[in-house]
């Protein structure tokens, strides 16, 4: 009934069309769903630098490298002065290390490449939840394990807001591997986990009552007492704010 031509042109077409279809449907899907396009996102660092190594093997602090975080607002990037503090004597010939050994000699940082980002119009105070006795694993997930850091968790709205809600589900209390010691730790023989320095949030958050009336999602718990000199501390802390202002200028 058809000439071969025409039945190659329809298949030809309808291969064409179900591409660009397929192509439009991975575009949108990935460009509107946060948590797809951006969890395991892992880039290709100038530094073969591995967390495993240094804070897995090593068992490195955390905040060895990102120094001042529980007074930051941003996590910072390690200095070359840091890596040396270490390299000038442990490998100082290897070749994996030239970079920083240039950028040292230089007074030239590295330009790492950024992962975890959350928009500029979103506020994320780091030394807030770390003062809060939130161990990083919570947001970065288990970095002691990974030889080249991913994104582990989505940074979307969504994703925070469940955090603020549902807290037990959420947070992973701090452990010594991070290094936060800024609060009041707690007698070991309280806790049936020995990894805790501080009683995990299941054991903390009580009953909250809301900050003002209304209370635009701000409640409030009664937690252990906990202060560092020099650090201020919230009287009270407990379920995250939902209020817009608390994340949103």
């Amino acid at each position: 009934m058809f000439s071969r031509r025409f039945d190659m042109a329809v298949k030809l077409g309808g291969a064409a069309v179900g591409a660009v279809a397929g192509i439009v449907f991975l575009v949108i899907y990935f460009g509107v769903r946060n948590d797809v396009a951006d969890v395991g996102y892992r880039p290709e660092q100038p530094v073969p630098f591995s967390h495993k190594l240094h804070a897995g093997n090593l068992q490195i602090s955390c905040q060895y490298c990102h120094a001042g975080v529980e007074v930051s607002g941003h996590s910072p990037v390690p200095t070359t002065q840091t890596c040396m503090n270490c390299h000038t004597i442990v490998l100082p010939e290897s070749p994996q290390l030239a970079k920083v050994r240039e950028s040292y000699e230089k007074g030239e940082p590295i330009e790492w490449v950024r992962i975890h980002k959350v928009p500029d119009y979103a506020h994320f105070p780091h030394a807030r939840h770390i003062r809060a006795q939130i161990d990083c694993q919570s947001c970065h997930g288990p970095v002691e394990q990974m030889g080249v850091v991913s994104q582990y968790k989505p940074l979307t709205m969504g994703w925070c807001l469940e955090c603020h809600r549902n807290p037990e589900a959420n947070i992973v209390g701090a452990r010594p591997i991070s290094g936060v010691f800024t609060g009041q730790m707690h007698d070991m023989k309280d806790l049936k986990d020995s990894t805790y320095i501080y009683k995990p949030i299941a054991a903390q958050v009580q009953e909250s009552e809301p900050m003002v009336v209304p209370s635009f999602g701000n409640s409030m718990s009664a937690l252990p007492a906990h202060s560092v000199a020099g650090i201020p501390h919230p009287k009270k802390a407990g379920l995250g704010p939902e209020n817009c202002s608390s994340c949103h200028y």
